[in-house]
């Protein structure tokens, strides 16, 4: 069987044929067939969970903040906020009361072009700011979670009087799903909780996170989101052909808890059993590495210990800029790791967070990482295996598992749940 790349981006990634003695099976989130978009749109904003109707819960006199996650989510933005402003007018809210706020947590500033195409008709229109996570004039503290977490997060958010989150709901590897309080947290967050909650989820598996709601992580962001004044939410969930199939508005948590139930039923795949062998993509999670190691996350719940798994992303912004002590520390074990941190040995806690993940999965499987915007140096320094080719990869890993080792192909690496049949999940 032929696998092929059909995604922006991975025009250098060619094809390479699976044979079909070995091929598990193919795996992909849910595509749902026909759907009224603007529907599904209007039925989310005028049937909010947990709130009222947006027009009613702000007044006329309110300066309203709106956090818009970053050009790595593909959340059609636009389409959201036709509908939040068309709301905000209805109450009475002047285009001069509301401000945008882009929130990309730790990764880098949106350049101008890509803001306008976040935003679309709407850049322009309302008044608009980007956060940096380690611009301390431009933080402002809140006070502490319950557990003694320092709470810092962008000053606009004390400024304003009624704070708006927009996003999409998938699963992720720290947060249980995105979405909800996460685009306060870390979306606009300063250095303490980011550090916090991705160091506390790198000492757990992958399994014991992603796809779960309810976890430490986010129970934590949702107490500092309260804390900071996110009220309402946005929320999208799309399918694998990218048409939004829910809408979920209203309070940051309910609203969000509803819209994990829809995304699980997207996008988790139900497997037999691991495969010896996994080829997942990390689509559309893929500008570095940073991004796609979205892949080996989703891809280290589908394959055995042992076995090999290969990840496929362009990454054409190389590794990770906004978190050089990746590569300065690269690979070590995972035990090595949560020593350094725990000695004080390194600076950027977030940026050791992502090793340990990672060291999680090097530790248990053969990673094979095929990556146009990657180096061979830097693909050995993360602790993978270098193939210029899917085909190659595969090759490496037939190599290494036998030749009746079982093929299972992931597609939507950066969106997919794989969960195995019998197991807890």
């Amino acid at each position: 069987m032929k696998i092929d790349f059909p995604y922006p981006g991975y025009e250098r990634v060619a094809p390479v044929e699976v044979p079909d003695a070995n091929l598990m099976g193919v795996y992909a989130p849910r595509a749902v067939g026909q759907v009224n978009e603007e529907d599904v749109l209007a039925r989310g904003f005028s049937e909010p969970i947990g709130a009222p109707r947006l027009r009613e819960a702000v007044k006329p006199t309110d300066r309203v903040l709106i956090l818009v996650d970053d050009g790595t989510r593909g959340t059609p933005v636009p389409r959201l906020l036709k509908r939040v402003a068309g709301e905000l007018w209805a109450a009475g809210v002047l285009d001069k009361q509301i401000a945008l706020l882009t929130a990309q947590g730790t990764h880098r500033e949106m350049r101008e072009a890509e803001l306008q195409q976040k935003l679309g008709d709407f850049y322009g229109r309302f008044e608009v700011h980007q956060h940096h996570w380690l611009d301390e004039s431009n933080l402002r503290e809140f006070g502490h979670t319950k557990d003694g977490t320092r709470v810092t997060a962008h000053r606009l958010l004390a400024e304003a009087n009624f704070v708006i989150g927009l996003g999409s709901i998938v699963p992720h590897r720290v947060k249980g799903f995105s979405g909800g309080a996460k685009i306060a947290f870390p979306g606009v967050a300063g250095r303490e909780m980011q550090g916090r909650n991705q160091w506390e989820a790198s000492l757990r598996m992958s399994e014991t996170v992603m796809g779960v709601a309810d976890n430490p992580m986010r129970l934590r962001m949702e107490e500092a989101a309260r804390i900071v004044g996110l009220i309402y939410i946005a929320n999208l969930v799309s399918d694998y052909e990218g048409k939004i199939v829910g809408c979920f508005v209203g309070d940051p948590v309910e609203a969000h808890r509803a819209g994990c139930k829809l995304s699980r039923e997207i996008n988790a795949v139900t497997m037999p059993r691991r495969a010896d062998i996994v080829l997942i993509d990390s689509y559309p999670a893929d500008r570095d590495f940073w991004q796609s190691a979205k892949g080996f996350y989703s891809g280290t719940m589908a394959v055995r210990d042992g076995g090999s798994l290969i990840v496929v992303a362009p990454n054409p912004e190389g590794v990770a800029d906004n978190h050089p002590n990746v590569l300065e520390i690269g690979y070590r074990p995972h035990a090595e790791i949560v020593r350094m941190v725990e000695a004080g040995e390194v600076e950027d806690v977030v940026g050791a967070a992502i090793l340990a993940d990672v060291a999680q999965i090097v530790d248990r499987a053969d990673c094979v990482m095929v990556s146009p915007g990657v180096t061979r140096e830097e693909t050995e320094r993360l602790g993978f295996r270098y193939a210029a080719t899917a085909e190659e990869a595969l090759r490496m890993a037939s190599e290494k598992q036998g030749d009746r080792a079982m093929l299972a192909v992931l597609r939507h690496g950066g969106h997919i749940l794989p969960l195995i049949a019998g197991k807890a999940a």
